[in-house]
């Protein structure tokens, strides 16, 4: 890594450019203004939810070279808000601009095949898998891996694209309703908890922060808990995992990394998402330094920020599926009854079943008080 002396810091009023224009490049768009920044948002989406916080909105395919031109003019640092913008457009992007992070890390990131192949090379444990591209592969899969989760190797999240699987037979036919694409078969193991950590980095530091740990429905995150219920040695072991990946990535910027806790407590490497992490939003209240701001700071050059946790925190997710009629829920039942929650709304138009249209966050001293707390505000908003 470069010493601190070397490195040229971007400070504001900069502009700040983000590939992606979603919930989460709205929180970054916020945050950055707040700091003097100004913020121009590549997103083909017109109504993309950024776009309120933006100084700028192109709108065009991620691939379109004329606006990537554009983009770039305008931008005096480059990041991305998810990670299935084009590899290429990166690649193409930091020959011109300041480009965090990386396309070679993004390549890896997209696709969960590399992602395990990528862990394997690091020293990280993971779950048993299977690459499988063709009914061939699917032969040669012994009987005893099961049960599995077949899930295409790209463009999966919040549990599309994934299938359990019990069976040899089953697996031929769910390959078939996946089309036939390149899959992988994960075996699934007796878990004790799935925790996720953040780490960042910066040309010359790395800093990471406590173990979150979180609940799944439906393969979308329901809610995350802050501090995650493990034991110190297990947190530890996380974290330096964290920093071991997040170095040979030559990663920039902030990374979360979902791992799996086995009920025989051996820690073993999930998935990576290369940006800012729904099972962090609660830093926005419960870190000196939320993972939006550590973005920033990270891509910026600026010294990174402090990631204590000053106070213990619950994180919500808010889905489409509460809205009836595409109606907002009654917030009355809620915003008058607590003291410790704040709501984040994205400005989504429509709401759909599983998506994701805003959280709640809780903060509080006692985690077992606001894990009451939390199934109370579920209860009166009708969250299954």
């Amino acid at each position: 890594m470069q010493s601190q002396q070397s490195i040229n810091c971007i400070t504001p009023p900069a502009t700040i450019g983000i590939l992606g224009g979603g919930q989460l490049g709205q929180m970054f768009a916020i945050k950055a203004r707040e700091m003097g920044y100004k913020i121009v948002i590549f997103e083909p989406d017109h109504n993309a939810p950024a776009r309120y916080f933006a100084n700028h909105h192109i709108i065009a395919p991620y691939d379109c070279r004329k606006s990537l031109d554009e983009f770039v003019q305008l931008s005096d640092v480059i990041t991305t808000e998810f990670e299935n913008v084009p590899a290429e457009s990166l690649n193409y992007l930091a020959q011109l601009k300041p480009t965090y992070p990386n396309y070679k890390a993004i390549q890896i990131c997209q696709n969960r095949l590399k992602e395990k192949e990528f862990f394997g090379k690091t020293k990280i444990p993971t779950v048993k898998y299977y690459p499988i591209n063709n009914k061939d592969d699917i032969d040669k899969v012994p009987a005893n891996i099961f049960p599995t989760i077949l899930k295409t190797s790209t463009l999966g999240y919040d549990g599309k694209g994934q299938i359990k699987i019990k069976t040899k037979e089953q697996l031929y036919k769910s390959f078939d309703l996946l089309k036939n694409v390149s899959c992988i078969l994960e075996q699934q193991i007796n878990l004790s908890s799935e925790v996720s950590v953040l780490v960042c980095r910066n040309a010359y530091e790395t800093i990471v922060y406590g173990i979150t740990e979180n609940i799944h429905k439906n393969g979308i995150l329901d809610i995350s808990i802050a501090p995650a219920k493990i034991c110190n040695k297990l947190a530890t072991t996380v974290q330096d995992y964290a920093i071991r990946i997040i170095e040979n990535l030559n990663f920039i910027g902030v990374l979360a990394i979902e791992f799996f806790v086995s009920n025989t407590n051996e820690i073993l490497a999930n998935e990576m998402a290369p940006r800012p992490h729904n099972s962090y939003h609660h830093t926005i209240e419960s870190c000196y330094t939320s993972q939006f701001e550590q973005h920033i700071r990270a891509i910026c050059n600026l010294k990174l920020g402090d990631s204590t946790l000053h106070t213990k925190a619950i994180m919500i997710n808010l889905l489409g599926d509460i809205y009836e009629d595409n109606k907002h829920p009654n917030w009355n039942k809620v915003l008058t009854k607590f003291n410790n929650i704040k709501l984040h709304l994205y400005g989504k138009n429509i709401a759909k079943i599983g998506r994701k249209m805003g959280h709640l966050t809780l903060t509080g001293n006692h985690i077992d008080d606001l894990i009451e707390e939390a199934n109370q505000i579920k209860e009166l908003l009708n969250i299954n």
